[in-house]
């Protein structure tokens, strides 16, 4: 079986940047300007509307502690 790393995969459409978690799930930041949204790949954290950078202050933040397991790809 090939190891694969979120940084060596594909991103989904959309993605412009990946912060990787401590467990290995990611947070995807999509969109730009005022209208940027975070998500987490492994447990529910996210949200829409916000500017940026601080999009991308609150990905990182949350990737540096997040421990939730990537949810399973199917």
């Amino acid at each position: 079986m090939q190891n694969t790393r979120p940084f060596t995969e594909p991103w989904p459409k959309g993605i412009t940047h990946r912060y990787l978690t401590q467990a290995g799930a990611t947070v995807d930041i999509a969109g730009s300007g005022n209208s940027t949204s975070y998500r987490c790949n492994g447990c529910p954290f996210g949200s829409t509307g916000w500017a940026e950078r601080v999009a991308h202050e609150h990905a990182q933040g949350h990737a540096e502690t997040c421990r939730a397991l990537p949810r399973p790809t199917q």
